[in-house]
């Protein structure tokens, strides 16, 4: 990737500027991920970006199953699955029967798994602080704001989009369907 910022996408020919935010995010996430997996590694920490997010996850919300921490870690079921079977070879973390639910597992942190952690966090935060080293308390501040407004716009309109739709009847399959012609 260029060292200048003003470069990111510059390879885009587009319009409208907004065109290429959703380039750039997809970028950040990218290049943070690398650089994460890259500190962990340097400093002898035993996590990719999965398991650190996997932990962190866990941390925040003990009992967490596996479907909800892949959607929270933004990781495939699977991806999370073999993460989780790692953590929790390794004594990371332990797997209880879910309260609510037969079919899930709930997830909480060993004490190994915290003291893991924590090192994690230590090393991750000086890759935060490089990447947000560009800009002021005030600037961080607004894109949190903006980022989290740019979220919640998309899982609004999700919802929006679904409460419409609820209360539209649906085709049955018999007739919307086409029967095949006969040769």
């Amino acid at each position: 990737m260029p060292k200048k910022p003003e470069a990111y996408g510059s390879w885009l020919k587009l319009d409208k500027p907004e065109h290429i935010v959703g380039f750039l995010l997809k970028s950040l996430h990218h290049t943070l991920r690398q650089a994460m997996d890259e500190a962990m590694r340097k400093k002898g920490v035993d996590l990719s970006f999965a398991h650190f997010g996997a932990l962190f996850v866990i941390y925040c919300e003990p009992g967490i199953t596996g479907a909800k921490l892949a959607r929270r870690v933004m990781v495939s079921a699977q991806t999370m699955n073999s993460a989780l079977r790692r953590l929790e070879a390794d004594g990371r973390i332990e797997r209880r029967p879910h309260p609510d639910s037969r079919r899930a597992d709930s997830w909480t942190v060993t004490d190994e798994g915290l003291e893991l952690l924590e090192h994690a966090r230590t090393v991750g935060a000086v890759i935060f602080e490089r990447m947000l080293a560009p800009l002021d308390r005030t600037e961080t501040a607004a894109l949190e704001s903006s980022l989290r407004r740019c979220i919640a716009a998309l899982e609004d309109d999700d919802a929006t989009r679904a409460a419409e739709t609820a209360g539209t009847p649906r085709r049955s399959a018999k007739r919307g369907s086409r029967q095949p012609e006969a040769r």
